[in-house]
Order: C-alpha cells, then sequence, then structure tokens
C-alpha cells in the first residue's frame, strides 16, 4: 500500500507542477508590468525590476499554492482515472476513503512548505525587494547592513533610520529638530518605530532631549506617536506591506499595538488570513476527488481544470470578500476567514463519502 501512496503523491505533485508554473508565469509577468512603469527612476534599472519579480516569487508561490492543489489533483489524478488506474486501485481493496486520506498526507506536507516559506523565506525576500524598489525614491539613501543609514527631512525635523527590518520596523532612529533660527532645540531618540498607518509611528524605548539655554532636560518614555517619520513614498517603497509579514512578526506587532491601545483589527485579518491558508490547501486537495466521481470518458482533462479554476478563483475572491467585510464590519476576524475553508472542507469530505469513484 505504501507504494500505491507514494505514486498517488507522485502524480498529484506532477499536476500541480505545471500548473503552479503556469499561474507563476502569468502572475510574475503581470508583476513585472508594472515594476516596468518605475525603472529609469533613481538608480532603478531593468536588472533591477526582474530581480524584484524574482524576490516577490515565494510570496506569490504561498498565495497560489491552495488554488494549483485543486488544480494539480484534477490533472495528476484526472490522468490516473482517465487510464483506469483509479478503478484498478479501487479493485485491490483501496478504499476512497483511504485515498482521501493519501491526499490530506500530501496536503499537510504542502502545509508544512507553506508555513516554512511564510516564517523563513518570504519575509527575508519581500526585505530585499523593497530594498531595491527603494532605488526608485528620489529622497531616500538606503544601505546594505549597517554601514549606511537612511537619512531624510520633514519640515524642521532631520531624521536618521539606521535600518529598516523585515517586520516593518525602523531600527536606531534619531529625529533632530531645529528652532526658527536653526538651532538644535530637540533631539529624540527611539530603538525601534513600528508603522503603523497613513504615515503614522508608533516609537519604541524612546529617550527626549530638550536644549533650553543651554541646560538638557531628558525625559524618557516607552512609547510616543509620531507623524511623517518617513514621506509616503518613502514607506511605500520601504516599509513591507502586511501581507509579506511572518505570522511571528504580525503576532509580535499586535502585542505592541494593544500594549499601546492601538487598533489591531487590520493585522488581525493579515494574520487569519494567512492561518486560513492551511485549512483552504487540504480543502481544496480533498476537492479535486469528487469532481472526479462519476464517467471520467466524458470528462475531458481541458474541462475539469476550467471546473477547477472556477471553483479556486470563487473560493479566492469569497476569502478576499471575507476579510474587507471582516474590516468594513468590525467583525471576528477569524470567524469570518475560516468560515470558508472549513466549509469546503465539510462539502469535500461529504463528497468524498458519498458519491462513487
Amino acid at each position: 500500500m505504501l507504494k500505491i501512496d507514494r505514486y498517488l503523491m507522485t502524480q498529484f505533485v506532477a499536476g500541480i507542477i505545471p500548473a503552479l508554473l503556469l499561474l507563476l508565469a502569468l502572475f510574475s509577468f503581470m508583476s513585472l508590468a508594472e515594476e516596468l512603469e518605475d525603472v529609469g527612476k533613481g538608480s532603478f534599472a531593468l536588472a533591477d525590476a526582474l530581480m524584484v519579480v524574482f524576490l516577490t516569487t515565494p510570496k506569490r508561490i504561498v498565495e497560489l499554492l491552495p488554488v494549483t492543489t485543486l488544480l494539480g489533483g484534477l490533472i495528476g489524478l484526472g490522468t490516473m482515472a482517465n487510464h483506469r488506474e483509479i478503478i484498478a486501485i479501487r479493485t485491490i481493496g483501496l478504499s476512497k476513503q483511504r485515498i482521501g486520506q493519501t491526499v490530506a498526507v500530501l496536503a499537510g506536507l504542502l502545509c508544512v512548505f507553506i508555513t516554512l516559506l511564510q516564517f523563513f523565506v518570504v519575509p527575508g525576500f519581500e526585505h530585499e525587494a523593497a530594498t531595491l524598489r527603494a532605488q526608485a525614491s528620489q529622497n531616500a539613501e538606503v544601505g546594505v547592513g549597517n554601514s549606511r543609514a537612511i537619512w531624510t527631512r520633514n519640515e524642521r525635523n532631520f531624521i536618521r533610520v539606521n535600518s529598516v527590518q523585515s517586520d516593518r520596523s525602523l531600527a536606531d532612529i534619531e529625529i533632530y529638530t531645529t528652532d526658527e533660527q536653526g538651532r538644535l532645540s530637540q533631539l529624540i531618540q527611539a530603538s525601534s518605530a513600528l508603522y503603523l498607518e497613513h504615515e503614522n509611528w508608533l516609537l519604541i524605548d524612546v529617550l527626549e532631549s530638550r536644549f533650553e539655554d543651554g541646560q538638557v532636560f531628558e525625559s524618557s518614555r516607552d512609547s510616543m506617536q509620531w507623524d511623517a517619520l518617513l514621506s509616503a513614498d518613502q514607506a511605500a517603497a520601504l516599509i513591507l506591506p502586511l501581507e509579506a509579514l511572518a505570522p511571528n512578526d504580525l503576532l509580535k506587532t499586535i502585542a505592541n499595538l494593544k500594549k499601546n491601545q492601538l487598533d489591531t483589527h487590520r493585522y488581525e485579518i493579515v494574520l487569519w488570513q494567512q492561518v486560513s491558508l492551511l485549512p483552504s490547501l487540504l480543502a481544496m486537495a480533498l476537492m479535486s476527488l469528487p469532481l472526479l466521481l462519476g464517467s471520467v470518458r466524458t470528462v475531458s482533462a481541458s474541462q475539469r481544470a476550467i471546473t477547477g479554476g472556477l471553483i479556486g478563483i470563487s473560493f479566492y475572491l469569497l476569502q478576499q470578500l471575507s476579510g474587507h467585510l471582516a474590516g468594513i464590519l468590525g467583525l471576528s476576524p477569524s470567524l469570518l476567514i475560516l468560515t470558508p475553508p472549513f466549509i469546503l472542507l465539510t462539502i469535500a469530505i461529504a463528497a468524498i463519502r458519498h458519491r462513487k469513484l
């Protein structure tokens, strides 16, 4: 039976790979078209645009894998069904529940793969992509490592940022404020700064020094909010989108925001959308089996692929809609976002049990 299980998994993966490559090529081309708009700005060149597309590929893989799992099952197992291999497997005593268990094990391995990408690959790659995109910004100098810092100016504030972290935070910030005569009147030092939204930042571990009449007055705070630490263009170029953060970074950010009594709803939505990828992938993998039920002679591989594509796209749109509704209506993100994949999973399991294979 182990040989049959391995064969089923091999055929399933053999169907996933071409579907994933096809969708990756399509979405990468669309991403390249967007990046080409910035070619020629600053030192951003064509090679940089191609590198950005490459660096953002892991994030696209994570987003596309649930849909491609459904398509891969329809293609790979569909080929077996067309060759009567599924019927042969059933005749030797392998039940449809056992086939479903094998598919579920493969889906579990793919869930582990997605999780590893989310934690260890996507944030770092997206951070490197953001560094390259920042070359299109005329007002920021972005260094590699700790040898160069970012300098910018906002009215009478001169701001120095030592480095940009992969969790949407800045490290080692210094804000020099001058008076009307151009003399230094205030220095704010913070160990880190967390990007909230709309150019609003949360400074953490703050030391404030005020210079008055030849004297220095110091005070410390756990945190304070600051507007326009970086310009909108700089923030867009340097700060990772929420969707690129690792789940542990999102949890840390949510904890910091709650500690400072700030709204965390948007961050929780992204976190639960990342979590929902795991049951979504399992549901999509199992959903491929009911779609193969019945007579395979009357259904071509292209028809199965189209059916799977429609289901996958509809489910993806439903997931996006649930996230938007959670944000607009202020509903529980976990309940609203996790409901569709678990409903689909229930439907897939029920269909496997009650239909003939």
